[in-house]
């Protein structure tokens, strides 16, 4: 069992609380329980979407929900065949 000075548990306990989600059990590619680095954020947004991208996304999520219910799921006509 790892022992821990008083000063780093206060400090752990403190990133514990943060946002960020932090594992201790990090051991190369390959070994067995390997738990891959977060994600680096890349991007800041700068801001909310405007009027016309907050359009887009919301017909991108129609499509996403509902377009199976007008999907031609049958393209080869095969139901309509007679056995």
């Amino acid at each position: 069992m790892m022992r821990l000075a008083g000063g780093s548990i206060r400090r752990v306990l403190n990133q514990n609380h943060s946002h960020q989600q932090h594992r201790f059990y990090r051991p190369g590619h390959g070994v067995f329980g390997h738990l891959p680095d977060p994600p680096k954020r890349v991007f800041e947004s700068q801001g909310g979407l405007t009027p016309e991208s907050a359009q887009r996304v919301h017909l991108i999520n129609a499509f996403r929900r509902y377009g199976y219910l007008e999907a031609q799921l049958d393209p080869l006509g095969l139901r309509n065949v007679e056995k």
